[in-house]
């Protein structure tokens, strides 16, 4: 029986390229995607690029808390198992900026936004155990806040701003593997590498041309940046595989492993979600 498999952030980039490599292995798709029309336009041309059928597309603004219940409980009422749930959506942006709920824009998106869509589809997650999570996370990492995770009191900085996220994205994933342990639903963590993604289209000035500058030197296909993703989700070699972080199908240590921080994290993930409800 095929995967059923929710990607978001699978409108452009390493997600796109994710659930086409997964579609091409038989997997059932269901995409999210903040513009719904976008998400069906690229859902279409996966299936000519695939040659199988559009995958579904649930409409949902990662940033949103509300957005996120709404988007789970329409998969909630269509399915009653989810084999593996792919957390890829992220942000940079060159000012601060809030959502309408009051948080600051990238947190919510690249950690708040996995924090709340795995609480809200684990339940479907645990039903069709063994299954898998898997976090897309950075080697870009680090300078975490956790007295500031939005940038209140420090001066904004795009770059560390997203930073910080990629450091976080890695400490909820250990955080969660111990709330999962024994349930049979794995966490793994994974590092893409440096992949020009657009991802970085909000840089302007040195930065930007230093980033182009290094995805042409140093920088990987989007294929390759994806293989990752898509094997932690798919492949039989990952079966069992949990509470660790991957790059190019090969464990690497993480510098981020710290019980306290990662409750600590946890908690304060916990009480912006609710200020946002």
């Amino acid at each position: 029986m095929a995967k059923r498999v929710l990607i978001t952030g699978a409108t452009s980039g390493i997600g796109r390229e994710a659930a086409k490599q997964m579609l091409a292995q038989g997997a059932s798709l269901i995409l999210t995607a903040r513009d719904a029309s976008k998400g069906r336009s690229v859902a279409e041309a996966l299936a000519k690029e695939t040659g199988t059928e559009p995958p579904e597309v649930v409409e949902c603004d990662t940033s949103s808390p509300r957005s996120i219940r709404a988007a789970a409980d329409l998969v909630r009422k269509k399915h009653d198992k989810l084999d593996v749930l792919v957390n890829n959506a992220g942000i940079q942006r060159l000012t601060r900026c809030v959502t309408s709920d009051g948080l600051e824009e990238v947190f919510a998106t690249n950690v708040l936004g996995y924090f709340l869509l795995t609480q809200e589809l684990l339940p479907l997650l645990e039903a069709a155990a063994p299954s898998r999570i898997v976090v897309v996370a950075s080697t870009y990492a680090g300078e975490l806040d956790l007295d500031d995770l939005e940038f209140k009191r420090r001066r904004w900085n795009n770059t560390k701003s997203y930073k910080q996220t990629k450091q976080a994205n890695r400490m909820w994933s250990w955080a969660l593997a111990r709330r999962l342990e024994g349930s049979g639903v794995t966490v793994n963590a994974m590092s893409p590498g440096l992949v020009d993604t657009g991802l970085y289209r909000d840089m302007k000035g040195f930065q930007r041309v230093m980033m182009t500058v290094l995805s042409r030197l140093f920088g990987r296909s989007v294929a390759k940046g994806a293989d990752t993703i898509v094997w932690l989700a798919l492949s039989k070699d990952a079966s069992g595989e949990t509470n660790k972080l991957w790059t190019d199908r090969k464990e690497r240590p993480c510098e981020f492993r710290n019980e306290r921080d990662e409750e600590r994290l946890w908690k304060a993930c916990d009480e912006l979600i609710a200020s946002a409800s």
